[in-house]
């Protein structure tokens, strides 16, 4: 019996103390709306993707730099060149696309 009311005067001492205005929590995620949220995802992903392939494209040239010849590798540092340039074309696309609908949609560009 004494365990369980030493348990509620716990709980509700934890309860009073947190409606003090010292453990108030401002908005963490820091966006004041949803549009602004989806915003900053979409800023985040091509912010990896583009970085992704800036990457790869460095590989490739390493590759290619280091391939002494060999027509197989020649080959696979043109491919992974190739698809890290398609994968920058995309990625900037997909940016455009999506500031231009987001334009239309809210008179303003999203990202």
């Amino acid at each position: 019996m004494i365990k369980t009311i030493k348990t509620i005067a716990a709980s509700a001492t934890a309860l009073a103390l947190s409606a003090l205005p010292v453990f108030a929590i401002d908005n963490p995620i820091q966006f004041a709306s949803i549009e602004e949220l989806i915003g900053g995802i979409f800023n985040a992903i091509l912010a990896v993707v583009g970085a992704l392939a800036l990457i790869l494209l460095a590989l490739g040239g390493i590759q290619y730099m280091s391939s002494g010849g060999d027509k197989i590798a020649v080959e696979q540092a043109r491919g992974r060149i190739t698809s890290a340039i398609v994968g920058l074309v995309v990625v900037f696309g997909a940016w455009l696309v999506i500031n231009f609908v987001g334009s239309l949609l809210t008179g303003e560009p999203i990202l």
